[in-house]
């Protein structure tokens, strides 16, 4: 099984869902345009019952007043006691099926007036008649129609009737007029029906504006919330790295000042707490890193026996102390990946390998051949994991099980840290487990062929040859500190400074081209780091190899355009930079000019 496998689709929502939810869209447009809707129909009546006045019949006039306004009193106060408080899911139904009933009702009370006002032998009753039917009708055939069913209801109350009548009493020509109502009427149901696709068209693009405004609002509060943690992370991150970096470099310092087993047993101890506090912290910073894109992948080709050589060392005595058995392969094999990321995906599948086995158990670090690539996997004898939760192992903060032995549980980042630098190197993960079978992981790098050998002193913290000199600027005075007296005992000449400008002051005075800066990324007063990087360099006329030492999470689009730099989050462990100062070093030593 792969982490990547992608997860499944949601089913497209019922379409009796869709239709519900339209219909009571339609009922709530219905129910808001009634009061006006009343008042336009209400003026129609006026009108016509003006006509009838014009045409000498008070008595009809008034019989039309009473008859159509009642009809509009009955539908405004359906709408009132229907849905006093609105149209919900609850009511629509029962407010639209009146509604087409009242409405079925208004057509017989208009077409039967109409009727009985017709008179074949007097153009002018013929003119208000027609207008009657036809200005009760029209409106469902506007664009802005509502609901269709209505109409129809409407409609045919009052154009059949009416239409048939005229069909039967009306003699001659005009007799035609009643088919003309026929055909209006037939051309009426097309119309609205484009109308209420038009309606719907709109009701849906109204919902949809709706739901991106609550999204985008939304978003707001995620980007808000999001901001605040980054500056939390950013803020804590830079604030607890530092006296965790100074710890460590004090604690690498004392170590060689100890002689006494019960004091280097004491010192054990205090690195142990150290060290938790290190990889809870550095798990923080680094997903939230990884999430913003601030890690930077540097490729090249690596023997990976080197990688697993100090794997093998990191683990030895966690282990030991756990009962478990275990071996990591020493063959030569060359890779290419960034050697330090892939380290640390490796890291953490090793940690929690070794975190669930128990005592007596057993895990492996392999690798074989696959073609062009090399599969590299950890195999462990744990306790394994249910199918239901493999692919939750690589969500953030989530933690299966308890670990063996009484192990330190930590923040459940491990293998989240692992899926993102794999995405981030374009690396195959494979991820197999069964309840009981224990768990295999591991990785698929590109295969490349063996390089020459080059003479690197191995990764033990030893004194360095040739007295190198190293420029540190550094604003905390105690990680200054920390740090100076280490590369001292490195045996480095160091050259200490509390911003750039200090550094190129006392570089000026300088015997020798410094062989490695180190520096840290936020100084005082403002000063980056990565100026004083450029800064140093222009005054020694080289690119000089840096180590970037920073507690921040973000800002670090600037980093890949400058070269030979190394970047090492804070708290740093001392061994990472011993290793890379031995690499520069041994690096400018045979660069060196021989006479």
């Amino acid at each position: 099984m792969t982490e990547t496998a992608q997860a499944p689709l949601e089913p497209p929502p019922p379409i009796h869902a869709e239709l519900d939810q339209r219909r009571l869209d339609q009922a709530r447009l219905l129910h808001a345009r009634t009061r006006t809707s009343c008042i336009i129909v209400e003026c129609v009546v006026l009108y016509l019952a003006a006509l009838v006045v014009l045409n000498g019949d008070l008595r009809f006039a008034g019989l039309w007043l009473a008859g159509t306004s009642t009809m509009v009193g009955i539908v405004y106060l359906a709408s009132k006691l229907l849905a006093p408080e609105g149209v919900t899911a609850e009511n629509y139904k029962r407010y639209l099926t009146v509604h087409t009933a009242i409405s079925g009702l208004t057509g017989l009370v208009w077409g039967g007036l109409a009727i009985a006002y017709l008179d074949a032998d007097d153009l002018f009753n013929l003119f208000i008649a027609i207008n009657m039917v036809f200005s009760i009708t029209v409106g469902g055939m506007m664009p802005s129609a509502e609901y269709r069913p209505t109409y129809i209801s409407l409609a045919t109350c009052t154009l059949f009737p009416f239409s048939a009548y005229w069909l039967l009493t009306v003699e001659g020509p005009l007799r035609m007029i009643g088919m003309g109502l026929l055909i209006y009427y037939a051309f009426g149901l097309m119309v609205s029906a484009r109308a209420e696709v038009q309606t719907i068209a709109t009701l849906a693009a109204e919902r949809t504006a709706e739901l991106t405004r609550k999204l985008q609002k939304q978003n707001r509060v995620i980007e808000q919330a999001s901001a605040s943690k980054s500056r939390f992370l950013a803020a804590t991150s830079h604030d607890m790295s530092q006296p965790l970096q100074a710890q460590s470099f004090f604690i690498t310092a004392m170590r060689r000042t100890l002689d006494r087993p019960d004091q280097v047993e004491l010192l054990d101890k205090i690195e142990g707490c150290w060290r938790s506090q290190q990889n809870l912290l550095q798990a923080l910073v680094e997903t939230a890193r990884l999430d913003s894109g601030a890690v930077i992948a540097r490729k090249c080709v690596f023997d990976l026996s080197v990688e697993l050589a100090a794997l093998r060392a990191e683990f030895a005595g966690t282990a030991l102390e756990g009962g478990i058995e275990l071996h990591i392969s020493d063959a030569p094999v060359w890779v290419a990946s960034d050697p330090l990321l892939v380290t640390r995906i490796l890291r953490n599948l090793l940690a929690n390998a070794l975190r669930y086995t128990p005592a007596g158990g057993r895990v492996e670090l392999q690798w074989q051949r696959e073609g062009q690539s090399v599969f590299v996997e950890i195999a462990d004898t744990g306790p394994g994991i249910k199918a239901a939760d493999r692919e939750r192992v690589f969500e953030e903060y989530v933690q299966l099980g308890s670990p063996a032995g009484g192990t330190q549980q930590g923040l459940g980042l491990g293998l989240t840290i692992v899926s993102q630098l794999a995405r981030k190197l374009d690396l195959e993960l494979r991820f197999d487990t069964e309840p009981g079978a224990g768990t295999r992981a591991g990785i698929v790098l590109p295969y490349r062929d063996p390089q020459p050998e080059k003479s690197v002193e191995t990764s033990t913290m030893t004194s360095l040859a040739g007295s190198p000199l190293v420029v540190l600027v550094e604003d905390e005075a105690a990680l200054r500190e920390g740090l100076t007296m280490l590369l001292t005992d490195w045996g480095c000449r160091v050259i200490s400074a509390a911003s750039g400008a200090e550094a190129m002051e006392l570089l000026s005075w300088a015997d020798a081209e410094p062989a490695l800066l180190i520096i840290d990324k936020r100084l005082g007063e403002g000063e980056d780091g990565l100026d004083t990087i450029l800064a140093l360099r222009a005054e020694v006329l080289d690119d000089v190899p840096a180590v970037l030492l920073t507690g921040d999470i973000y800002q670090f689009e600037r980093v890949e355009s400058i070269d030979n730099i190394t970047v090492l989050a804070k708290p740093a462990d001392t061994t990472q930079l011993h290793a890379i100062l031995m690499e520069h070093v041994s690096t400018a030593a045979s660069h060196a000019p021989t006479g």
